[in-house]
């Protein structure tokens, strides 16, 4: 089951992100986007560990706490600008660059 969750939260996560748009400027919400890959890929990362690890679990479980609240804060910080099209693409460009250079 906690192999299903995880996945569950980082879709959330992306579609939060992807289904906003800045309203200051595109390269904060750049910026918005590469943080949130981040904490994507360390918890793709920390996924990847040993399951017994309990360093890990906890390091995992805080990552979770943290991804969560920042998707919140995005979340209202883009409210205004869901639904836009060339934003949708250019995040899910970045998020793929980023993803693609995670180890």
């Amino acid at each position: 089951m906690k192999k299903n969750f995880l996945p569950i939260v980082i879709l959330t996560i992306v579609i939060s992100l992807i289904a906003c748009k800045s309203s200051s400027s595109s390269g904060s919400f750049e910026a918005d986007v590469r943080k949130m890959a981040g904490y994507r890929c360390k918890m793709q990362t920390l996924m990847a560990k040993d399951p017994t690890d309990e360093k890990a679990k906890k390091e995992l479980e805080d990552l979770k706490k943290e991804t969560e609240a920042y998707r919140e804060e995005m979340t209202k910080k883009y409210e205004s600008t869901k639904g836009d099209t060339a934003m949708n693409n250019k995040a899910n460009k970045i998020m793929d660059e980023v993803m693609s250079k995670c180890k």
